[in-house]
C-alpha cells in the first residue's frame, strides 16, 4: 500500500490511508459520459502523465473490435488521464480498463451508426460540453499566470504553522483470508520466522510495498480504519498481533517497527495538493474579478424585481468557494465512486 500525502497532517485536509489498495481496486470504472469524457484532458491543474509501470511495448495489441486493433498504449492514455489511478501499476487495473474501453467502443459504435450524434439532444450536450472545456481552458491559462513558487510557500508554510503533532507508527502487515491462514503465521513468527519475509511470501496485498515485507511505512491512527488502528496502536515497538485482526479486507496480522510524533511532510511531498489549494481560492477569485467587470445584475424574481446589488449576489461556478486554505479539504475517493473512462478512437 503506497503512502500518498494529500496534505501536511494535522491540518483540515488530513491524509487518508488503508491498509490496503484493494480499497482503490474497487473503484468502479465505468462507461464513459460523453460530457464528462473530456475531463481527463482539461484539469485546471494538469496531472503529470504517468509512465507504464514496466518496459512494455505500447503497440502490443490487447483485444480487436470488429477487426480494429486496440493497443496497450490506449488503455495507458487513459489510466494516466484518470488522478486516482496514477499510482496504481496497469497490471491491477487493466483488467477493468480494458472491459470499460471495450464496453465504450461497442457502444458508440453503434450510437454512431445509428446517427445519433446528429440528434438535437446529443448537440445540445456536445456544446454544453464545448462550454466547460472553454471554461476550465481560461481558468487553467489564469491560474497558470498567477501560480508563482512564492505564493505556493506561502500556502505550505501556513500549513506548516497549523501542524499539530500526533503518535505514528511505522508497521508490517500480513493479509491472508482466512483466521486459520492467519493463525499459522502468528505461529511461525513466534517460533522466530521473519515478518517481511512471511508477508513476501503470504500476504494478498501485492502492491509495489507488500513486495517489501509488507511494509506500510508511517501513519497516524486517523489514516488507517478503525479494526486496523486500534490493534496496530495497542503494540509496543517490536511487537506483532498475538490474535488476528479482522478488516473487511481479510485478516491481518501486525507488526509495529518504530513509534514517533509526526512531522510535516517536505514541500515536495505535498506539492500537488499546494496546488490544488491555489487553484481553489484563485479561481474563485478570478470568475468574480470577471463578474465585476462584466456588470452583472441579477433579479429576485421572487420578491421585488429589482436589481440585486451584485455585492450581495453569489456568483455559482463549477468551482470551490473562496474559503480560507486551511477549511479547503481533498475529496476522497471511494468505493462506489465512478471513474468515467474516456473512449479512444
Amino acid at each position: 500500500m503506497k503512502k500518498e500525502k494529500k496534505i501536511i497532517q494535522g491540518s483540515d485536509m488530513k491524509e487518508k490511508k488503508e491498509p490496503s489498495k484493494k480499497r482503490l481496486i474497487g473503484i468502479v470504472i465505468i462507461v464513459a459520459v460523453i460530457v464528462l469524457g473530456y475531463w481527463g484532458s482539461t484539469k485546471i491543474i494538469q496531472n503529470k502523465s504517468a509512465s507504464l509501470d514496466s518496459e512494455v511495448d505500447t503497440s502490443v495489441v490487447v483485444a480487436t473490435v470488429k477487426g480494429e486493433n486496440i493497443q496497450l498504449g490506449d488503455l495507458e492514455k487513459i489510466k494516466a488521464s484518470i488522478p486516482q489511478l496514477k499510482d496504481i501499476p496497469m497490471q491491477v487495473v487493466y483488467n477493468q480498463l480494458l472491459e470499460a474501453y471495450i464496453n465504450n467502443k461497442v457502444i458508440l459504435d453503434q450510437a454512431k451508426k445509428q446517427g445519433l450524434q446528429n440528434t438535437p439532444e446529443v448537440q445540445k450536450a456536445l456544446k454544453d460540453a464545448e462550454d466547460q472545456i472553454l471554461f476550465q481552458a481560461y481558468l487553467a491559462k489564469k491560474l497558470q499566470e498567477r501560480m508563482t513558487p512564492d505564493k505556493l510557500q506561502a500556502i505550505y508554510q501556513q500549513e506548516v504553522q497549523n501542524f499539530v503533532p500526533q503518535d505514528e507508527i511505522r508497521a508490517r502487515h500480513i493479509l491472508v483470508a482466512t483466521q486459520k491462514e492467519a493463525n499459522d503465521i502468528i505461529i511461525q513468527l513466534k517460533a522466530g520466522a521473519d515478518f517481511a519475509t512471511l508477508a513476501d511470501k503470504y500476504s494478498l496485498d501485492k502492491d509495489p510495498n507488500a513486495l517489501n515485507g509488507g511494509d506500510l511505512g508511517y501513519f497516524t491512527k486517523n489514516m488507517m480504519i478503525p479494526e486496523f488502528a486500534d490493534a496496530a496502536f495497542a503494540l509496543d515497538k517490536g511487537k506483532f498481533s498475538a490474535n488476528p485482526v479482522k478488516t473487511a479486507f481479510g485478516w491481518h496480522v501486525i507488526k509495529v517497527e518504530d513509534i514517533r510524533k509526526s512531522t510535516p511532510p517536505a514541500y515536495d511531498e505535498v506539492e500537488e495538493a499546494v496546488k490544488a489549494r491555489f487553484a481553489e481560492v484563485t479561481a474563485t477569485q478570478i470568475i468574480q474579478e470577471e463578474r465585476d467587470k462584466a456588470q452583472v445584475k441579477v433579479f429576485d424574481i421572487f420578491k421585488t424585481q429589482q436589481p440585486v446589488s451584485q455585492s450581495t449576489s453569489t456568483p455559482v461556478t463549477s468551482v470551490a468557494p473562496t474559503v480560507e486554505p486551511e477549511a479547503v479539504e481533498q475529496e476522497e475517493v471511494t468505493e462506489t465512486e465512478a471513474v468515467a473512462v474516456p473512449a479512444q478512437e
